[in-house]
């Protein structure tokens, strides 16, 4: 979730960490990105042989499971039968483990060093690997859905029988209703629909995100100006920095620039967007949904209603929306805000190091209101001599960071660290999910250990709600305090405020599509418009071109994904805040939540934490929360924002 990750970066900026011992027993380091792989000390690189010992003992499993895998052929047409489902499912089960290991081995490997040509040629064998396991194991949805409930109880009551799997099959037998028949599902799959598939909706992207990529990808983008009055040329990459230049004029000519330009394939870019979204309803209605939204948000068993809660409760509190507006207005001494005003920082920021050695200590100082266990599973995986983390760039390394889980062995964390303050809260973030994975499959079995994408992002924004909230108490001076409050304002702006308007755009032009609207480029301006105006309020002003952004915003082909942003960050707020006041209560609750992997619908383990998603009070208490930080950076800064 880069967009959390780039505004908390702000909040640390400012910050000068008291000094403190180093763990002095690892080597010192340069981060250099082009320096090579061998450069790196061994300590912190990841550890692959908890994986496998060699690349030939990485082969010799390959042999080993596709020769296994053949097997679950015996169980085809034999699932009505107490024993031989579980016994089915037990294969299938400790085969998909197994692939699990062999992919993630080969797929670290290669994220690593890139242009490794046999790394590349292993990472494709592991795929087709899983591939031939998931395509031998097809028939076992069919015959469990197939099954009548008498059957099915009967199966359950045996003592040979299922049993250990009735969550993962009571899952699976949820939207059974859905499913047509043989030949029809055949034309879906081969018309892309994967509302049955056991991955993220968004890891393959559809072809009609391919077109829109492939469109943005032959724009010539303009030539600007830099603050030196030099030819720029525009890009994708540098739009974000030339956006927030605290030069106006630069940022000002930056978004008139690049709106126009895409102005220029709107009718392309309008014609990818209603295409996905026509598919959306397509596959929606093929399995009788009434709408695109009820079908993908099912497939994590999410009702309706949470989407319902989210856009209403955030409609009705845009006034603190408006406040941060003329906040910035005052500040930054403008007559009104434009889109262009928006991302620079309302504070100047202090470059700093942070060194990895220091991030080790910090982050279980921040973190300590979770509890002894969780921090105690922090440090140990923190720690590089465990084997967790890959900290380092190299001239050869995919960039980003990101957590990937192994049933068994443990989570596995890839940095670029370059001694940062936002390098420290990307790694809050992304220790966030390793823990959250490290906790649940500590305590379920394989079946159940893997949270849905729903919560996914709930750890990451807790961890780094609490690393704010550290920075904040041990601020020194009022001008860190102000940066620290004016970035967490920006992050709950984009994060909260942003991606519900994005998700309410995505409802509205869905709904265009269901009642048989011809969606067109005016259409589509229109209709963001109309919303940037409603949320940003009477003191923001919104130029001719700025109904386009919709234009370029890749999220709006995941399929009612974004609001999972907003939804998640309210949750982390609204944990970190139970955290912090209730103590080891909401500590018990919070961890549970993290062990519960997916054993439970999603939104019965968030309420073990203390959430309730069915109900607005958490995004209204994080928005809250922004009213008061509103008012108090105002008071810091000495300005009355009525």
């Amino acid at each position: 979730m880069s967009t959390i990750r780039s505004t908390f970066a702000l909040i640390l900026m400012l910050l000068i960490l008291p000094s403190a011992a180093m763990a002095s027993d690892l080597p010192a380091y340069t981060p250099d990105a082009n320096a090579p792989r061998s450069a790196v000390p061994e300590v912190y690189k990841w550890d692959l042989t908890a994986l496998f010992a060699t690349p030939e003992a990485w082969r010799e499993e390959v042999a080993a499971l596709q020769e296994r895998v053949p097997a679950l052929q015996a169980y085809q047409g034999k699932l009505a039968d107490p024993s031989a489902l579980k016994n089915c499912l037990d294969l299938y089960f400790a085969l998909h483990d197994r692939a699990s290991w062999i992919t993630q081995y080969a797929n670290l490997a290669l994220d690593s060093e890139l242009t490794d040509e046999a790394l590349q040629a292993r990472s494709q064998q592991g795929l087709a690997v899983m591939d031939e396991l998931m395509a031998a194991a097809g028939f076992i949805r069919s015959e469990i859905l197939a099954l009548d409930e008498r059957t099915l109880q009967v199966a359950y009551d045996d003592p040979a029988g299922p049993g250990e799997y009735r969550k993962y099959i009571d899952n699976l037998r949820r939207r059974a209703s859905r499913i047509l028949g043989d030949e029809a599902e055949r034309v879906l799959q081969l018309a892309g629909d994967n509302l049955w598939a056991e991955i993220d909706l968004n890891e393959i992207p559809s072809p009609l995100e391919d077109a829109f990529g492939a469109v943005l990808s032959d724009i010539t983008w303009p030539v600007i100006h830099d603050t030196e009055g030099n030819e720029v040329q525009l890009t994708l990459s540098n739009l974000g920095r030339f956006r927030a230049s605290p030069d106006r004029a630069v940022r000002a000519e930056t978004m008139a620039a690049f709106f126009a330009t895409l102005r220029q394939f709107q009718h392309a870019l309008a014609a990818t967007l209603a295409g996905q979204f026509k598919l959306d309803v397509l596959f929606a209605r093929a399995r009788g949904y009434d709408t695109a939204l009820e079908a993908y948000l099912d497939k994590d068993n999410i009702p309706v209603n949470v989407h319902d809660n989210l856009i209403a409760a955030v409609n009705a509190n845009l006034e603190p929306l408006h406040r941060y507006v003329e906040l910035r207005r005052q500040v930054m001494g403008l007559d009104t805000v434009h889109v262009y005003d928006l991302y620079v920082p309302l504070v100047a920021a202090a470059e700093m190091d942070v060194p990895y050695p220091r991030a080790m200590e910090i982050l279980p100082e921040a973190l300590a209101p979770l509890g002894p266990k969780y921090v105690e599973r922090l440090r140990h995986g923190l720690d590089p001599r465990n084997g967790w983390i890959d900290v380092y760039p190299s001239d050869d390394k995919d960039s980003g960071a990101f957590s990937a889980s192994v049933y068994g062995a443990h989570p596995y964390v890839k940095m670029n660290y370059q001694d940062s303050l936002d390098d420290l809260s990307t790694l809050a973030h992304e220790y966030g999910h390793a823990l959250h994975s490290d906790l649940a499959m500590s305590r379920q079995p394989y079946q159940d250990h893997r949270y849905v994408p729903f919560l996914a992002e709930i750890a990451s924004t807790c961890n780094e709600m609490l690393l704010s909230d550290y920075l904040v108490q041990t601020s020194e001076s009022k001008e860190q305090k102000a940066g620290i409050l004016a970035a967490e304002l920006e992050s709950i702006r984009t994060t909260i405020y942003r991606q519900t308007l994005f998700s309410e755009f995505e409802r509205k032009v869905h709904g265009f599509v269901e009642s048989g609207t011809p969606i067109t480029a005016t259409l589509l301006d229109e209709t963001y418009a109309g919303l940037v105006r409603t949320y940003y309020g009477p003191g923001f002003t919104v130029d001719a071109n700025d109904g386009m952004e919709w234009a370029y915003i890749p999220h709006f082909y995941y399929k009612y994904y974004v609001y999972a942003y907003a939804t998640g960050l309210s949750s982390g707020m609204a944990i970190a805040e139970r955290v912090k006041e209730l103590g080891q209560p909401a500590v018990d609750g919070y961890l549970a939540m993290l062990e519960g992997g997916c054993s439970e619908p999603p939104l019965d383990l968030l309420k073990l934490a203390g959430v309730d998603l069915t109900r607005p009070t958490a995004i209204e208490a994080a928005l809250k929360r922004f009213d008061r930080t509103v008012t108090e950076l105002a008071g810091v800064l000495g300005v009355d924002v009525p």
